[in-house]
């Protein structure tokens, strides 16, 4: 029997984005959120992240496979980031990690790489053009993201949901072009 769970994948940053549905449903859904208030403490924003995790998995409790962006190596980041931000983006992928791990969901990491190469073709585009490109691929795809946020997460929904359905990589392939 295929194993065919209802993903949630968050794009985690300041501002997360987030998707959930199963693999087989033509529109997951999606949105995007912030664990404190901009300039909030490290402490804040995790604690944040670790509420919005207990109350989203608590009302969409039939979700059993969370993904989760894996943070870019430091030097990838040079010129754009600050130590700062590199804790914060690690530290949330640990609440997210250890949260679910401890709850018994089947828990997934993805490198940003693997997603945009997945979704938009290449992982040669700078972060600006990717983020446009993925927009674009959801609408495509039909998907109407609130934010460039909410597209990163489908994205990286898509990506997972292809991995356990590979006959859904057609869809995001430039062999295939989806018909408006």
């Amino acid at each position: 029997m295929p194993y065919n769970p209802r993903i949630l994948a968050l794009d985690l940053a300041s501002r997360t984005g987030w998707a959930v549905g199963y693999p087989n449903e033509d529109k997951p859904h999606s949105g995007s959120v912030r664990f404190a208030r901009e300039g909030a403490s490290m402490g804040a924003v995790f604690a944040g992240c670790r509420q919005w995790l207990n109350e989203f998995l608590a009302t969409e409790n039939d979700i059993k496979l969370v993904v989760f962006e894996a943070p870019m190596v430091p030097q990838h980041m040079a010129g754009r980031t600050n130590a700062e931000i590199i804790r914060v983006l690690i530290g949330l992928c640990a609440v997210v990690e250890e949260f679910t791990y401890a709850r018994g969901y089947d828990v997934r990491e993805a490198r940003v790489s693997d997603v945009r190469t997945h979704f938009i073709g290449s992982n040669r585009h700078k972060r600006k053009e990717a983020k446009s490109l993925t927009m674009d691929a959801c609408y495509r795809l039909g998907w109407t993201p609130s934010d460039d946020n909410a597209a990163d997460a489908l994205a990286l929904w898509h990506y997972q949901a292809a991995m356990l359905e590979p006959s859904l990589a057609v869809q995001t392939s430039a062999l295939f072009p989806r018909r408006a």
